[in-house]
């Protein structure tokens, strides 16, 4: 088994309103505060309670980093939240992150967080997968969904 971090890969906790998007094709960007790594493939989707499950992931093409307004402005209308959300999520921070998704994944059958290998606790803000986690993830029974950006 290879235990080694995949540094391309990372697992956010995203509320299940927004996961959901992300699968259905309505949301096509994540916003994050800093903190989060620039250098990444892919996003693992742990949806948080009351889901408590890896729901899939999402190819990434691109991480814009800016100022919140200057994020809000370019890819707002792509974010699946509201104005004012937007603002509250990034109230007293100067630059933020966009992940611009390429495709995501869903799975036909969600992994509840007691099967994941990788971690045992929801990730706080972000973490890495072990290789092989995601190696078996990639060969998952899963439906590809392409949002529009």
């Amino acid at each position: 088994m290879d235990s080694r971090k995949n540094n391309n890969v990372i697992v956010f906790s995203i509320s299940p309103e927004y996961a959901h998007a992300i699968l259905a094709g309505k949301k096509s960007v994540e916003f994050r505060r800093n903190g989060a790594p620039t250098k990444i493939t892919h996003i693992v989707i742990y949806s948080t309670k009351p889901d408590q499950e890896i729901v899939g992931y999402s190819e990434v093409e691109n991480i814009i980093e800016e100022s919140p307004n200057k994020l809000w402005s370019m890819f707002g209308k792509f974010g699946h939240i509201n104005h004012e959300d937007f603002k509250s999520y990034y109230l007293g921070t100067t630059t933020g992150k966009c992940y611009l998704i390429k495709k995501s994944y869903r799975f036909a059958r969600p992994i509840p967080l007691t099967k994941c290998k990788s971690f045992s606790k929801a990730p706080q803000s972000f973490l890495y997968i072990e290789q092989t986690e995601w190696n078996n993830l990639k060969r998952k029974k899963k439906k590809e969904i392409n949002p529009i950006l």
